[in-house]
């Protein structure tokens, strides 16, 4: 206590040393949350891809739940269509009790599998060897990469496209290819810069990427990305495809910047490549995910992967985590960007999901302006003249799209 002017006490206020700001990976930990499965999801996850007790478990959780609603459990099964051969598969090895009329439903949904992964084969085969004869050198992408090669068989990994990974310069000789083999060109804004969609006479679809992510700030050089391919064949034709560390970081990548990920795919794919028969190379994989400034994302991901029982090693984790502390405002942006790419990533929900002060301030700023480095990967600006002019196109662009949405809404 000192005495002031007057004799009047006044307590000395002593400050405590300000709390220091959570870096981006710990402040958004809550708000990235939107990139994983619900609890219920989870659950059936679980017992999908577990075997023995845990699968037991996780089924008799997620039916316990499902049956307090209102329709049937064939009904609500129906919803993550593309994981019923893997629910199927389960069933039998685990001895899953899956309800009355629940077993037909799913050996029909494998039967199903099994009859368009044919035809999901054959025409593929068939645009590979068209490629082929062009001279055009195609990457195989994900999933039919995936059921290729760490899927016991293809009808367990559902494919409904056909991804392709070319070089910018064989792009436009890959479309011409392809349009004598029966494709034509699709009239739809692709996903990223320097795509083309096609579609098969049958109604298959195929996209032509020269980029793997549809968020630019994540795409490395073609040459790192497809470096240490391996060879895979699809219905007897050879094909290149990314190394798996590779595929794996491209899943994972894929998962954080599309809404597609809530259809579940993304994890099985995941957990297939982590619970291989083939040991993946972790070096390689940290090393692909700093080079694609992923690791904001990814640490969110693989620590989910982790919880599920995929075999992550901690070690890598922990690299992976460290790396995700470091990240700058620019990959705050990216990761930012790809968990409002989703169900439940309008910025309201980013914004109720939240936990912490510090993460709101991301969001904020997010939200206001994105940082410079993050724009220009976005728009591939030649000059940073032009910048300026992005900051106001972004909201003007967003005004738009409002009045767009108010105009369909009356009436």
């Amino acid at each position: 206590m000192t005495v002031g002017s007057g004799g009047v006490r006044r307590a000395e206020r002593t400050r405590e040393p300000a709390a220091p700001r959570r870096n981006g990976a710990a402040a958004l930990a809550s708000t990235l949350a939107v990139l994983l499965p619900t609890p219920d999801e989870t659950a059936l996850l679980e017992a999908c891809l577990h075997r023995g007790e845990r699968a037991r478990e996780a089924w008799a959780r997620w039916r316990v739940e499902r049956e307090r609603a209102v329709r049937p459990l064939c009904d609500e099964l129906a919803a993550t269509r593309t994981l019923l051969p893997l629910l199927a598969r389960s069933a039998v090895h685990n001895g899953l009790d899956p309800g009355p009329g629940v077993l037909p439903y799913l050996h029909a949904a494998t039967v199903r599998e099994e009859l368009r992964s044919n035809r999901f084969r054959r025409i593929a085969a068939g645009a590979l060897t068209t490629l082929g004869d062009a001279g055009v050198s195609a990457f195989v992408l994900r999933g039919a990469a995936l059921a290729a090669t760490v899927y016991e068989s293809w009808a367990l990994r559902h494919c409904h496209d056909l991804d392709l990974l070319v070089e910018r310069r064989e792009l436009r000789a890959g479309v011409r290819a392809l349009a004598g083999a029966g494709f034509t060109a699709v009239r739809e804004r692709p996903r990223s810069r320097g795509s083309r969609v096609l579609e098969h006479s049958s109604g298959f679809r195929l996209a032509l990427h020269t980029r793997p992510f549809a968020v630019p700030y994540y795409d490395a050089p073609f040459e790192a990305f497809t470096a240490g391919a391996e060879l895979i064949t699809i219905d007897g034709v050879p094909a290149p495809a990314p190394a798996r560390e590779t595929t794996l970081v491209h899943v994972l990548g894929h998962a954080s910047c599309c809404a597609s990920r809530r259809n579940l795919r993304w994890v099985a794919d995941a957990w297939h490549l982590l619970e291989g028969p083939d040991r993946l190379g972790w070096t390689q994989i940290i090393d692909r995910v700093e080079a694609h400034r992923l690791a904001l994302p990814t640490a969110v991901l693989l620590r989910y992967l982790d919880r599920l029982g995929a075999g992550v090693p901690p070690e890598a984790l922990m690299r992976i985590e460290t790396l995700a502390a470091a990240a700058d405002a620019a990959a705050v942006d990216a990761a930012l960007d790809g968990a409002h790419a989703g169900p439940g990533g309008d910025l309201h929900s980013l914004w109720r999901a939240t936990a912490s002060r510090d993460g709101r301030l991301h969001l904020v700023r997010w939200a206001a302006a994105h940082a410079p480095a993050f724009m220009r990967s976005t728009h591939a600006l030649p000059s940073d003249w032009l910048l300026p002019l992005c900051y106001i196109y972004r909201p003007a662009r967003a005004v738009v799209r409002s009045l767009a949405r108010r105009r369909s809404r009356a009436p």
